[in-house]
């Protein structure tokens, strides 16, 4: 963030970037608004989730385009210094997307997505796989138990899923 004595042109593709979180915020709560209630003796309904996750993204968005009003979250002189996007690490995190999808009907959710966070690691410039291999799995466990045991929501079989 720039001290407030800095003024700085707006950087437009940030500002746009904020104002499209601000679009799909009101994509969804519009949606949710939309949705059928849930029963009536619930204090929490199946709407809450979905509102709550349409303000975080109203508040982000308002924040990215502030932010990008002002002139934008990267330092021009440092941004130079970046170069040109590495290609290299958009195809390892296009390559993990593409192998979560083709192998969750066969190794389940937690094997691909473990599969996927080490892939994505990767594309970041990680060059620690076993770390990063344990990481996402636990990642995938903790995701797949929340879903799985806590809210009752079927992520389908896999390999290992059957023994938890």
């Amino acid at each position: 963030m720039l001290p407030p004595s800095s003024h700085r042109a707006p950087a437009w593709a940030e500002t746009l970037l904020g104002l499209g979180v601000l679009g799909v915020a009101a994509v969804v709560g519009i949606d949710t608004w939309r949705a059928p209630g849930g029963p009536g003796y619930s204090q929490v309904g199946p709407t809450a989730f979905p509102y709550g996750t349409a303000a975080a993204l109203a508040v982000l968005g308002v924040l990215l385009t502030l932010e990008g009003w002002r002139g934008g979250w990267r330092d021009p002189d440092t941004e130079a210094e970046l170069g040109h996007p590495s290609w290299r690490g958009l195809a390892w995190v296009a390559l993990g997307l593409a192998v979560n999808a083709a192998l969750i009907p066969w190794l389940g959710f937690i094997l691909s997505s473990t599969v996927l966070f080490a892939c994505v690691a990767r594309g970041f410039a990680s060059d620690r796989p076993a770390r990063d291999l344990a990481v996402g799995f636990l990642l995938a466990f903790v995701a797949w138990f929340g879903f799985a045991r806590l809210l009752s929501i079927n992520l389908g079989p896999g390999l290992i899923e059957g023994y938890f």
